[in-house]
């Protein structure tokens, strides 16, 4: 059970408000057109592959957190300087989840973005207080069903819509580039959470159940995804949650099952890269859990209004060449005897 939960909160993690919204996949997958979807793939090994190795390199050499982890892999100058960009990323995601929150629920309804980003956000700081364990169950009830809700408002909208074109021409090209970038920055918080939660690993078939499955399932969910979107491309290029715009067209139901879903995974992914971020502060600072949660969530309101589309489009892909140089090193360190440092 350990590696289909490792899985679970390994998919969680990704699987957030960019992804469920559609705006990561629209842009950095379906804009490249049919070779979009070869890119999700790609995306998808690059996810199960890492993952299977930080675990196991967290298995193998004792490692319990993202300090232990990058300092036995690149030394602790180096690895001081990479938890204090991955500390800034976490707060970014985070303030991207709030603002995907707003967003949605702007968009979708009546209540005004402030309203929305405060709601969610106090939401989020309840959740937080509860310990790993607790986040874990909360994401093992959750992510099956945004998993299966998200496959199945994919290909619903998918096969009932005939009116256009299948695939659009890529504006620019570099779908191999696009992938892994996307890959790159959300390999980011992914260390600091798995290297945490590495302790559910008992075994080297936990490590790898926990990467590969982990992969296998936002690979599948994410084409599922990504379907609807090449068919609806010249309505949603420009909106900040464009399967909003999609299921609208479906009914009040569907649409209150997306926005549930979407609901989930904001939450969710929210949660767990704040409980990481708090997680490292609490080795460098003495207050109490609660206040940092209290300020966590404070600060993260007035960040939100950056725009989560700007977010996704403008500061995410900042963080990717942190991000493959820490896929580098993880998976050469796979290889590489105990105690040898890559970098």
């Amino acid at each position: 059970m350990g590696g289909i939960k490792l899985a679970i909160l390994y998919a969680t993690i990704i699987m957030g408000a960019g992804f469920a919204s559609g705006q990561e996949l629209l842009q950095y997958f379906v804009g490249f057109g049919t070779s979009g979807l070869w890119g999700l793939i790609l995306a998808g090994v690059l996810f199960a592959l890492t993952g299977w190795a930080v675990l196991e390199i967290c298995r193998r050499e004792g490692y319990k957190d993202y300090r232990e982890l990058m300092g036995g892999l690149v030394g602790a100058r180096l690895g001081v300087v990479f938890e204090l960009l991955a500390a800034l990323f976490l707060f970014v995601l985070f303030v991207a989840m709030l603002s995907a929150g707003g967003a949605m629920v702007a968009q979708g309804s009546d209540i005004p973005f402030t309203v929305g980003i405060v709601v969610i956000s106090a939401v989020i700081l309840v959740v937080l207080w509860f310990d790993l364990d607790g986040i874990v169950l909360l994401n093992t009830i959750l992510t099956p069903l945004m998993v299966a809700g998200g496959i199945f408002i994919g290909l619903y909208t998918f096969f009932n819509r005939t009116a256009e074109a299948f695939f659009q021409n890529a504006v620019v090209p570099g779908w191999i580039l696009a992938a892994v970038v996307y890959a790159s920055y959300n390999i980011v918080p992914t260390l600091s959470v798995m290297s945490s939660a590495s302790r559910l690993a008992k075994s080297r078939r936990d490590c790898m159940t926990g990467g590969l499955l982990g992969g296998a399932v936002l690979t599948v969910l994410g084409i599922c995804m990504a379907l609807p979107l090449y068919l609806y491309f010249a309505d949603i290029i420009s909106v900040e949650i464009p399967f909003l715009v999609i299921v609208v067209g479906y009914g009040r139901v569907f649409t209150l099952m997306y926005m549930v879903l979407m609901l989930c995974a904001i939450v969710t992914t929210a949660i767990t890269n704040a409980f990481a971020l708090i997680e490292w502060t609490r080795g460098y600072i003495s207050v109490g859990r609660r206040v940092q949660c209290a300020v966590l969530a404070v600060l993260g309101v007035p960040a939100a209004y950056i725009g989560f589309s700007n977010i996704v489009g403008y500061v995410y892909p900042l963080f990717g060449l942190l991000g493959i140089f820490q896929v580098v090193v993880v998976l050469l360190s796979w290889y590489t005897p105990s105690g040898k440092k890559i970098a």
